[in-house]
């Protein structure tokens, strides 16, 4: 019974904490010698609902509390790399079906450690047209009952951004994540999004990601969503605090071995972070 319910629980979409990237937009790269520092803080909370052949119907719940703090810094002209170090405060999942049947797991601790090149292909600042292509590094550093994932992820990605009239950048990513371990899913992520600048101080950032998660040998494949809304806020020469707050959503997703279900996935996500560039 214990095993069902433990299972189930791996099963909840899992929101991770957001990297934003003035030097803030995906497309911009620093110039050499340039360094930003960012810490960021984010607090979700998911829900969904539980089937399972013999244990029934029941309700699943997630909530987390994550920092993660990034050092970039530019290297060559058109490159940068990025170095990150993630937090698990706390996260508390929860799982009880009709028949009883209940458990909860409980974790924190520092996260893997990352690492992150971008390089510009195509354009800059000023350009109507910018594209970047980049490869992040993910180490499998930490344990799983710590702030860890438990797999070493490899991720390409390229974007490109466009410079509109009136402040206005639209912009666009593809990121495929590429996890060790066969119980791992791998994911591939579209996101779509704008940039509006509304005066020198302050900046709308609207975007939605959709995530495309393979089948494993565990699981059955899914689709999850963020909307996310967040804004640039200048403080100081440099200096911006950001907040944002994002809607989660996730398709159906199923356990093979019990055939347990996960269905109606949903959630939100707040959190702000503090950001220079040096």
């Amino acid at each position: 019974m214990k095993k069902v319910v433990m299972a189930a629980m791996g099963l909840l979409m899992t929101a991770t904490a957001a990297q934003a990237e003035h030097k803030l937009l995906v497309t911009d790269v620093l110039e050499p010698k340039q360094v930003e520092m960012q810490a960021l803080y984010e607090y979700s909370s998911i829900e969904g609902n539980l089937h399972d052949p013999v244990e029934g119907n029941g309700k699943i719940k997630s909530h987390a509390s994550e920092a993660n703090l990034s050092v970039g810094i530019g290297l060559l002209h058109g490159l940068e790399v990025t170095a990150s170090v993630p937090y698990l405060f706390n996260e508390r999942t929860s799982a009880s079906f009709a028949s009883g049947a209940a458990d909860t797991e409980k974790r924190d601790g520092i996260g893997d450690f990352a690492l992150e090149g971008k390089y510009r292909l195509l354009g800059g600042e000023e350009a109507p047209v910018t594209v970047v292509t980049g490869l992040g590094l993910k180490f499998d550093t930490a344990g799983t009952r710590n702030g860890g994932t438990g797999s070493t992820d490899v991720s390409p990605f390229i974007a490109a951004s466009m410079n509109l009239p009136r402040h206005h950048t639209p912009y666009a990513i593809y990121r495929a994540n590429l996890r060790s371990g066969e119980a791992n899913p791998d994911t591939h992520t579209l996101s779509l999004g704008l940039e509006k600048e509304v005066n020198h101080t302050f900046t709308l950032d609207a975007k939605i990601d959709a995530n495309f998660n393979t089948a494993t040998s565990h699981v059955s494949s899914n689709q999850d969503f963020v909307f996310e809304l967040s804004s640039y806020i200048q403080v100081a020469h440099n200096f911006y605090v950001l907040p944002n707050v994002a809607y989660l959503t996730a398709t159906d997703q199923t356990l093979k071995v019990t055939d347990t279900r996960v269905t109606g996935q949903d959630g939100y996500r707040v959190g702000a972070s503090l950001y220079y560039l040096f």
